[in-house]
């Protein structure tokens, strides 16, 4: 009896602890963000939060006289993050919730500052999801860009993100990045994370307005523009284009992309679609002196061909392997080059010269930005179309002939 007596009295004390209903949250009550910007105040030692809150009534389709916007932006500036936060309970009337933010957006004059308080604080705030996705307001602040409206995604911060799926998909000159990437990138010895760029084009005075929608060649457009290499926390320039892409293959965040080769006289005639890439990085130290080798293996297709090719020639197939090659080792060489000069490790490579002789990295750790700028990289390529689609020789061979 005396058994029972306690294995009941410990069941109940057992309870208590499993109400479940004392931190409860009613939806009614709530503002959801589903983006967040940051910026540094110009001239003065504060920040500015900036969140963007949906409209609920507007998206569920309620009439209320008149066309509202699907979003509202409410800002607060602050000595420190978290104050601003704060502040910004004053302008909006239900309690901010950060567990549905998709995009983190950080202005370029913050970044360039040093970004390492935004992140301390995404660390150990337990609200926002460490898979939300980072973005730089390129030539622009955070705030601007959040208030831009976006046809097509009524929510702008889901036009944000589906810009960069879809670019980062099929082109590869940009590639998600969520908070966790860029700690972890901050942590990294002499480099630091990469993050993609999103800019503000054409009439920016428009685009908070809904004027914005109504026409077919939109005034104002958000676009995933270049992407931002970090030293330090704090962010060192840009790249585009060509070196871009050239630091998503390093990367291994290729998933798609199309490389365009010469035909005979005829520049840029030929359009490679890359179907699969998969790059690996291994380091090996001679003497004091690292040695990075970079081996990019990639499967693709004939998209397009303005020239008179015959694709049933296994001379032309190679030929044109051969081009690609080149055209890859070529723009991965300007991202190394870039990343060197401005001497940080956005690559990892000193992680891979740590697994490899573990001894020598310890010595290099502390000058391992110097180091990096100098050493030998070998890049290797090795391509294979297995596609020509459905035609094997043009419509002009043919008529040529």
């Amino acid at each position: 009896m005396k058994m029972k007596a306690c294995f009941l009295s410990l069941m109940i004390l057992c309870l208590f602890p499993l109400g479940g209903c004392w931190n409860y949250r009613e939806l009614n009550e709530l503002a959801f963000a589903t983006a967040m910007g940051i910026d540094k105040v110009p001239n003065q030692d504060e920040y500015r939060f900036s969140f963007q809150i949906v409209n609920a009534r507007e998206i569920a389709g309620q009439e209320r006289g008149g066309r509202a916007v699907p979003v509202v932006i409410y800002s607060a500036t602050g000595k420190t993050l978290l104050e601003a936060i704060r502040k910004a309970s004053k302008k909006v009337p239900r309690r901010i919730n950060g567990q549905h933010m998709r995009d983190l957006i950080i202005g370029e004059e913050l970044a360039r500052e040093g970004m390492e308080e935004v992140f301390d604080l995404m660390e150990r705030d337990p609200e926002p999801r460490l898979t939300t996705r980072v973005f730089i307001a390129r030539d622009s602040d955070a705030e601007t860009i959040m208030k831009t409206l976006t046809p097509l995604e009524n929510i702008p911060s889901n036009a944000i993100l589906g810009k960069l799926k879809t670019s980062g998909k099929v082109y590869a000159e940009n590639y998600e990045v969520d908070i966790d990437d860029t700690i972890r990138g901050l942590l990294i010895k002499g480099g630091g994370p990469v993050i993609s760029g999103i800019q503000l084009t054409g009439d920016t005075r428009v685009g908070p307005n809904l004027s914005n929608l109504e026409q077919s060649d939109v005034p104002a457009e958000l676009i995933v523009s270049g992407m931002a290499l970090f030293k330090g926390g704090k962010l060192a320039g840009w790249v585009e284009d060509g070196e871009a892409r050239g630091v998503s293959w390093i990367n291994n965040k290729v998933e798609g992309t199309i490389v365009n080769l010469d035909c005979e006289k005829k520049k840029d005639a030929i359009a490679i679609e890359i179907l699969r890439s998969k790059t690996t990085i291994k380091a090996e130290v001679k003497g004091e002196q690292p040695f990075i080798h970079i081996h990019i293996r990639e499967i693709g297709g004939v998209g397009e061909a303005m020239c008179m090719i015959d694709l049933t020639k296994s001379k032309e197939l190679r030929k044109l392997e051969q081009q690609w090659n080149e055209k890859v080792k070529d723009e991965v060489t300007r991202a190394i080059k870039e990343a060197q000069d401005l001497e940080t490790d956005i690559f990892g490579f000193g992680e891979a010269v740590e697994r490899a002789n573990p001894k020598a990295w310890k010595k290099m750790v502390k000058e391992w930005d110097k180091i990096f700028a100098t050493c030998e990289v070998e890049v290797k390529v090795e391509s294979k179309i297995r596609r020509s689609g459905k035609i094997t020789k043009p419509a002009l061979f043919d008529l040529k002939k």
